[in-house]
């Protein structure tokens, strides 16, 4: 990571890199109710659940199925802002990667998390979703290109992280284009 020095130590280690898929714009919006859309097919698309990204609002882990063999897709459930209003432009939808993580929140020394793209002027933004063994969301983080996001838990931050282990992290991102590299780096202490 680049930037801040933070001199830390700990018992180990948990460094996390993915490439992340580039998200797919999508046409025909229509909107059914706050959790529920429908649009276009967009090329390249499978079955799965995807974050939906739109100017001004995102809604994370809609499960995303065909509409029979009308060429459209349903978006359902998921967690975030309402569904924008039919006509919308701009929506994109990105499947959820999952990366196994093993990260034990209650020993979280430091923690550092980015969206690292190539072009440094880059306005994207991404978003992850840290859940445990059952599913449940430890901590979710909306993320800006290229910009480190740091919980210095010894250095006195809040440990937000605490709870269950976190075992998945589900990520995605909102460029059409790039496949930007998404960074994770605990640092965690389990001596008692």
């Amino acid at each position: 990571f680049a930037g801040r020095t933070v001199v830390r130590s700990a018992d180990h280690p948990n460094p996390y890199e993915m490439t992340l898929p580039v998200a797919l714009a999508v046409t025909g919006w229509l909107k059914t109710d706050a959790n529920t859309a429908t649009c276009v097919e967009p090329a390249g698309w499978t079955v799965g659940n995807y974050d939906v990204y739109w100017s001004g609002g995102m809604r994370y882990g809609c499960a995303a199925t065909a509409v029979g063999t009308t060429g459209t897709i349903q978006l359902d459930g998921g967690t975030g802002d309402d569904f924008p209003a039919n006509g919308t432009t701009g929506v994109v939808i990105c499947k959820q990667v999952s990366i196994n993580t093993q990260i034990d929140g209650d020993a979280i020394a430091i923690i550092g998390v980015e969206l690292s793209y190539p072009d440094s002027a880059s306005t994207k933004v991404g978003h992850l979703d840290m859940q445990d063994a059952g599913n449940a969301t430890i901590k979710e983080i909306d993320l800006d290109a290229n910009e480190l996001q740091v919980w210095d838990i010894t250095g006195g931050d809040s440990n937000v992280f605490t709870g269950n282990p976190i075992t998945e992290t589900l990520a995605s991102h909102n460029d059409t284009v790039n496949t930007p590299i998404l960074k994770i780096l605990s640092l965690e202490d389990s001596t008692p």
